[in-house]
């Protein structure tokens, strides 16, 4: 018997990366219909790709996110904000753009005789929206240069968690329970208490501070198949575990070209020096390895490759 989702699991599940995308390509179809009203249908049909008399009613399905370059800022974004990890080329100039991005986009739409329709993604509960509200949420918790006291929305979306479930921690005079700063309006936790609340909530999830408790790393080394997909992500991760590739050779004791080879994946496979590798990248030595092995065999043996 197939075990259905009980109504509290249903509410507290977070919308998945691609919902949110999903709901950026709207946002694109409601600003066509805005510019069209602004500029003419011309100049609505050059920003969206395609011609519509009412660009709101359209398939988001149309929209091709790849004309917009914001759209790669969102993805980076909602893996900062929800499920943070060194691969996810979140930058801090990102949070100003986005939210300026947000504020920007329309709070009615619709061309003809259906103008003045509204979306959820005008609202606090638009996917979008909530994701930016998170990235500064994340950011004021764990930044030097943004920490600050923490809303209880904000709370609420980096545990996962409704406001009114935050409310009741409030309420909670334990040591478990929050506190919420006197005479603060809207209601505020300072960042130290938020830090302490936050810690204990099995929602939320901490950005990593070493590369070995990075959860969403090692789940996609784990998911790879390829070893350029390999290669590619071992690239990225010498820029932390050295600063820079560059100083990989040095730093290992290898040769340039033998750091070269395990950045676009045709190494041979050692188990030795695919250990030291993985101990000088802070990842699982014994995952590395044997993803570094599977994938070898993938390579070498035709009947075995597959995609990344």
């Amino acid at each position: 018997m197939v075990r259905r989702p009980t109504k509290a699991e249903t509410a507290n599940r977070r919308f998945t990366k691609t919902e949110m995308l999903d709901e950026l390509k709207t946002i694109f179809l409601f600003e066509a219909d805005h510019i069209a009203s602004g500029a003419g249908n011309e100049q609505a049909t050059a920003f969206i790709g395609f011609q519509s008399d009412q660009y709101w009613k359209e398939d988001p399905s149309r929209v091709d996110l790849g004309r917009f370059l914001i759209t790669g800022s969102f993805e980076a974004a909602y893996d900062y904000a929800f499920r943070p990890n060194v691969l996810d080329g979140f930058g801090l100039e990102m949070i100003q753009d986005l939210n300026t991005f947000m504020l920007g986009t329309p709070r009615a739409g619709g061309q003809g005789g259906d103008g003045g329709e509204t979306h959820e993604f005008m609202s606090a509960d638009g996917k979008c929206q909530t994701v930016v509200d998170a990235i500064w949420a994340r950011a004021k918790l764990e930044l030097a240069d943004y920490r600050d006291d923490l809303t209880t929305r904000e709370l609420a979306l980096l545990a996962n968690m409704s406001e009114g479930a935050v409310r009741n921690a409030l309420s909670d005079k334990s040591e478990n329970g929050l506190r919420a700063m006197p005479g603060s309006k809207p209601v505020a936790v300072a960042h130290e208490d938020a830090l302490r609340w936050l810690s204990g909530r099995r929602g939320f999830v901490p950005s990593p501070k070493k590369l070995i408790e990075d959860r969403p790393l090692h789940e996609h080394i784990e998911a790879l198949k390829t070893a350029e997909g390999l290669g590619n992500t071992i690239s990225r991760l010498l820029w932390s575990a050295f600063g820079s590739p560059d100083q990989a050779p040095t730093k290992l004791g290898w040769s340039a070209e033998q750091v070269q080879a395990w950045c676009d994946g045709t190494y041979r496979f050692d188990g030795e020096t695919a250990a030291i590798l993985a101990k000088a990248l802070d990842v699982d030595v014994p995952m590395f390895v044997g993803k570094a092995l599977e994938v070898t065999l993938r390579r070498d043996l035709p009947q075995n490759k597959g995609g990344e």
